[in-house]
């Protein structure tokens, strides 16, 4: 009879660990899997992977850009390799500014996640350019699909500022 006690302890014990380990597993795919940029922590609650709320949407495609952006990577150079850090930065600048607007009084965030929705736009946009600019055959047309996704992040570094100034 003891034998039998301690072989369903230890059938419950096995069990309630499998459980915590999955439950720790699930935890940390759901936290990299919300992270913007791979091994960078993100602000964005865990709650945004599947919220249909603006803000989240908008996380989530500042983190669909920017796997784009490393499917790119065939490009790597010293000139690229700086677009595609910058292009990261202005991804976690307004990730962080999402979450920020997300705490705001509701009556406080619509003209923030307009701005906001502008900001998420231009990074896809210099991500389109720049992913285009890894299918170009000649430098030419890799510079100018390079140059456009710049354009892109300069705009978008405008419209960062005018929230910041407003």
């Amino acid at each position: 009879m003891l034998v039998f006690v301690l072989v369903v302890l230890l059938l419950l014990a096995a069990a309630v660990g499998g459980i915590m380990l999955l439950s720790a597993r699930q935890k940390r795919a759901t936290a990299d899997a919300n992270q913007v940029i791979p091994g960078t922590p993100t602000r964005a609650p865990a709650s945004w992977a599947g919220s249909h709320d603006p803000e989240p949407r908008l996380h989530r495609r500042l983190r669909d850009a920017m796997t784009a952006v490393r499917t790119a990577n065939s490009l790597d150079d010293g000139t690229t390799i700086v677009l595609r850090a910058e292009l990261e930065q202005a991804a976690l600048a307004w990730d962080d500014r999402l979450v920020a607007i997300a705490a705001l009084p509701a009556a406080a965030r619509e003209e923030q996640r307009a701005t906001a929705v502008k900001g998420v736009e231009t990074i896809e946009a210099a991500v389109a350019q720049y992913v285009s600019a890894a299918t170009q055959r000649t430098a030419a047309d890799v510079t100018a699909g390079l140059a456009a996704a710049q354009a892109q992040l300069e705009i978008q570094a405008e419209i960062r500022k005018s929230l910041e100034a407003g």
